[in-house]
């Protein structure tokens, strides 16, 4: 892996605070994110049989998808000292 340097560690682990107004605003961004993975997510339950593991493994991999999903919108916020 190369060097990532200060700017890109600070981006990867620093805090995003979300933006609620603007045409820059990541806060409504992750509301219809979520509602759009909880959408999904409800089909799923519905459409896959009940049991076993490939329907576990499918929400575990749900929630990871939706995890980097937010993580993506929120890196575009800018980042605020603690």
């Amino acid at each position: 892996m190369p060097f990532l340097g200060k700017e890109e560690i600070e981006n990867r682990f620093g805090f995003h605070k979300g933006i609620i107004e603007g045409p820059n605003a990541t806060l409504p961004k992750h509301a219809e994110l979520r509602r759009k993975f909880v959408e999904f997510a409800e089909y799923l339950d519905r459409a896959l049989p009940d049991g076993g593991r490939p329907k576990v493994l499918v929400f575990t991999e749900l929630e990871t998808a939706s995890m980097w999903a937010h993580k993506s919108i929120a890196e575009t916020a800018p980042i605020v000292p603690e």
